[in-house]
């Protein structure tokens, strides 16, 4: 699953090369072929990321909604280089005079006017997302105190409470707090939702930086059976909500 570092850092390099261009589309996607027509010379105004989408914005205000899901992935090529992977795993292509950049095998494409985005249950309605400049602190713990009969290992994989988390993230996130992911939210006090949201700021930005290299910050993910780094009890795991959940018996409260 590309969880939300992953897609704010190819939102990063798609910026550098279609921001501000003028672009030919191609879908690969037998529904949005009739499509391609209407997006002829327009170009690409912004592109950002928000939790696990990455969202580009064109000049006449439409967007492509691109989610990866557990299977896509992001290539640039300059114009005329051969690709990597399979033409016919390209989902969408979007072609600049000196770039064409691929999502291959995603499997969620969509193209959606703001408004048709804003009133999409599933797509229209994420939680903040960490690594954004309008990252609310307020909006989440209010998402979050809305839903205080829920499990916290649960919550944390809600995009509607908070976008961009996914199964890495969330445990060493409740490892770092020291919260057991069986707890429900509402038996969390003021001071262990602080330290929660301290640690889900801390290394979403700390995987950012990290991008490409050996993640250092991982202490107990896919772990289980070792003993814990911090006071060497057996790493323990289970399933919550459909996911392999890690955590320490000895040290999460």
């Amino acid at each position: 699953m590309a969880e939300g570092p992953l897609v704010h850092f190819y939102a990063s390099r798609l910026r550098r090369v279609l921001q501000g261009q003028e672009v030919w589309v191609e879908f690969g996607i037998r529904k949005l072929k009739e499509s391609e027509s209407s997006l002829r010379g327009l170009s690409v105004r912004e592109v950002e990321a928000y939790g696990k989408q990455l969202r580009i914005h064109f000049s006449d205000g439409r967007l492509l909604l691109i989610h990866l899901m557990m299977w896509g992935s992001w290539r640039i090529y300059q114009t005329g280089e051969v690709w990597d992977k399979p033409r016919q795993r390209a989902r969408v292509s979007l072609h600049t005079s000196s770039h064409e950049v691929v999502a291959f095998s995603a499997p969620i494409v969509q193209l959606l006017t703001r408004t048709e985005l804003e009133n999409d249950p599933t797509w229209g309605n994420s939680g903040p997302d960490p690594l954004r400049s309008d990252f609310s602190k307020k909006a989440f713990f209010h998402r979050l105190e809305a839903e205080d009969s829920r499990e916290i290992g649960d919550i944390l994989l809600d995009q509607r409470v908070i976008a961009g988390l996914g199964n890495i993230l969330r445990i060493e996130i409740l490892f770092g707090s020291g919260i057991h992911p069986r707890r429900k939210v509402k038996e969390l006090p003021r001071d262990e939702k602080d330290e929660l949201l301290r640690w889900i700021l801390k290394l979403s930005q700390t995987w950012m930086r990290e991008m490409g290299k050996r993640k250092s910050w991982i202490r107990i993910y896919r772990r289980s059976g070792n003993p814990c780094p911090r006071c060497s009890a057996p790493i323990e795991f289970f399933r919550q909500v459909g996911r392999i959940t890690y955590a320490c018996p000895g040290c999460q409260r």
